[in-house]
Parts: structure tokens; sequence; C-alpha cells
């Protein structure tokens, strides 16, 4: 089990913002991310006419420096409080996202976007941490359900209106999320009670040692954590990649930039829907082979959305017809293996680490590494072969195949070396 470091006993950390606050606050932060990390691929193909090569480039970038600024995060909590943290960081994205209205050149954006995505990268293991703290096992899995929700809920409707702002606001990409991190920032600063100051001195002491569950239940977390988090980077490499993959699929070039983003969240409803039926029920929790299934699951999900499926279905319709149709329905499958990996992620490293920022900065870090292969794979085919999205698609495939692989070696590995 974790131990956590005596900066973590401070009161400000031991007393996080009520609950409310911080969904509020993640929201926000939901908002401003999926405009300008998951859904600016779509911004910079409609107003500068990057290539597929050029937003590989830009999803791989982000990517690396989004794997700083998660490992960064327990380093900074461990100094001062958490929402001190939290709430100056969001401060300096509202900064950067604003600069984005104002310094439009290609090169200006990307710097900016950099920026953005490394300060993001800090934030979201403080949030998950606070989210997490002082909640029992049964309980967190329906606080975290609540968390995946509100995040996943707000990143998809950000998603599929992404479009409209891109036609009828476009500064709006960079402005809505400055406004909303300037808001979110003094939010943190609220105090869960007027019980909080009497308490002050008795938080500050360790609190009592949590019960520890059974051997057999500990060791069913344990493998389902290392099988979920050997999984989460491919789960990242296909969000990415796709992404900045599809202004670039030939089904997606006949549509129009609001109806390219509206049919684009196909995947992030259906993921939301999955954190549903995860987050208020327990049976997944003494299942890790789940996690298995779910990484085979998307590898064929990513490599059929991507594929020409048109001469699967005959000729009842016209291949624009089938191509969307197909595409739509694979979003559906990959939506649900995203959500079961993303869930045993959070869930199992909070549930093993009592909620600590240094697990929560492992499970973004992954994240973030997931975003860098898969794009970066993509961008060196795009050097080797420009223009080929087939190569690209191969190469990204490729790496996800790899990774499921591993979690399938990394399974038999572990479970070879497990006492009798």
């Amino acid at each position: 089990m974790h131990t956590r470091p005596a900066a973590d006993l401070h009161p400000l950390n031991l007393t996080p913002p009520p609950a409310r606050v911080l969904y509020l606050v993640e929201a926000m932060a939901s908002a401003g991310t999926n405009l300008l990390i998951i859904g600016i691929f779509f911004y910079t193909a409609q107003r500068y006419g990057w290539n597929l090569g050029q937003n590989f480039l830009l999803a791989a970038g982000q990517g690396a420096v989004y794997v700083i600024g998660a490992l960064l995060a327990d380093r900074l909590a461990s100094r001062l409080p958490r929402r001190v943290v939290l709430g100056t960081t969001y401060l300096a994205m509202a900064l950067v996202a604003a600069a984005g209205t104002r310094f439009t050149c290609a090169r200006a954006m990307t710097l900016l976007l950099l920026a953005y995505s490394a300060l993001a990268g800090i934030t979201w293991p403080i949030l998950e941490s606070l989210a997490s703290t002082g909640v029992p096992p049964l309980a967190l899995s329906v606080r975290i359900a609540v968390y995946n929700l509100v995040w996943s809920g707000v990143g998809a409707v950000m998603v599929a209106i992404n479009g409209t702002i891109i036609d009828r606001w476009p500064a709006g990409v960079f402005l809505l999320p400055a406004l909303l991190h300037l808001v979110s920032a003094p939010l943190l600063a609220l105090d869960p009670s007027r019980r909080f100051v009497q308490k002050f001195d008795r938080a500050a002491e360790p609190a009592a040692a949590p019960l520890q569950p059974e051997p057999e239940l500990l060791r069913v977390r344990t493998l389902a954590l290392w099988l979920s988090r050997m999984a989460l980077p491919a789960t990242y490499v296909v969000i990415y990649s796709l992404m900045a993959l599809m202004p670039s699929l030939p089904v997606m070039k006949s549509l129009d930039a609001t109806t390219q983003t509206l049919v684009g969240s196909t995947w992030m409803i259906s993921r939301w829907l999955t954190f549903i039926v995860l987050g208020f029920g327990v049976w997944w929790h003494t299942r890790p082979r789940v996690m298995l299934l779910a990484a085979v699951a998307m590898l064929v999900s990513f490599a059929r959305l991507t594929a020409q499926p048109s001469h699967w279905f005959g000729s009842v319709a016209s291949p624009q017809t089938l191509d969307l149709t197909a595409m739509i329905l694979w979003q559906i499958v990959l939506g649900v293996t995203l959500g079961m990996i993303y869930s045993a992620s959070l869930y199992f490293g909070m549930v093993l680490s009592e909620g600590s920022t240094e697990h929560s900065g492992y499970h973004e870090a992954l994240i973030g590494l997931g975003s860098v292969l898969g794009p970066g794979a993509g961008a060196i085919t795009q050097w080797v072969r420009p223009g080929d999205i087939n190569l690209g698609i191969r190469a990204v495939g490729s790496v996800i195949a790899l990774s499921v692989l591993a979690a399938l070696v990394g399974s038999a590995i572990l479970r070879r070396h497990e006492p009798e």
C-alpha cells in the first residue's frame, strides 16, 4: 500500500474543496482541454490548412510536454497545498489561452498549445487526487464514476460543438477556455465548511491507517491495476491519433466542420455511457481479464473505423452512407473499450494509493506517453511518404497492437509469479 508523504498531511490537502466545487472546476477544465488538446486538429485543418503530418506532429508534441507536466504534479504538490498549485496553474492556463486570440500565426499558436498542454498535465493528477482523498473503496468507485461522467460528458459536448465554434466564433476556441480557467481558479479557495478552522490542528495529524483489504482482494486489485495501466497508453494512442486522422479520412472530407466534429464525438458519448455502467456496478472490480478483452476490442475497432468499409455491406446504399455508418458503429465499440480501461486505471490506482497525487501523476503520464507514441509513429510515416494516410493508419495500428501484446504478455508473466 502507498504511504502518504508528510506534505500530503497539510490541512489544505487533507480537506479538499466540496465535491460540487471540484466537479464544477473539473467541468470547466474539461471544456478547455477538449477544445485546445483533443479537438484542436479540426481547428488547425480549417484555419491553417494543416495536413495529416502536421497534425500528427502537434499531437506528439502536446503529448511529450503533457508527460512532463504530469510527472511534475506530485513534486509541486509535495511543496505547496494542492489547491494552491491547481489554482495558480489554472490562472497560467487562462493567460496562455487568452494569448491565442492575439498571437494567431501558426508558429505562435503551436508554442501556446504546447505550453497549455504542459500546464494541463500538472492539473489533472492534482484534481484526481483531490477528488479521491479520504474516500473508502466502495464509495470511491461511485466518486470516480461521477468524476469520469463530468469530464467525459463535457468533453463530448465540446468536441461535438467544436465545429460550430470554429465556423461562427473562431476566437472562442481560445477565449472560452481562458474565461473558464479564470473563473475556476478562485473557486478552489473556498473552504469546505466553517468547521475547517476548528479542525485545522487535528487535520494536520496523520490520519488513522485504513483497514487493509483481504490479501486476495489486494492481489486482484494489483493485477487489475497493472493490466489497465499497460493498456492505458494504447487508449491514448488511439484517441490522439484518431483525432489527428479524422479531418483527413475520406469519409470526413465530404462533411462540413460542424458535422465532422459532431460525428467525431460519437466515441466520446459511448465512453460516457460506459462510465455510467461501470461506476454504479462493481462486477469488474474482481475481473482483471476484462481489461485484456477491452484492449483487444480496442485494437479491432480502431482498425475497422479507419478502414474503407463500403464493400462489407454490399450495395444496398451509397458508399458514403455505408462508410459513415460503419465509422459511427465502430466508434461506439471503441468508446466502450476506452471507458473500461480508463476507469480501471484510475480507480485501482487511487484505491491502492489512497488518492495520492503521485499515482494520479503516473496515470496521466501514461496518457501523455500514448499521445506521443501514436501520433509520433504517424508523423514518421508522413515524413517518409507524405500524404499516404493508409501508411499512417498502419503505423498507428502497429503501435496499438504492440501495446495490446505487451498487456497480454504482462498478464501471463504476472499470473505466473502469483503466490500459490
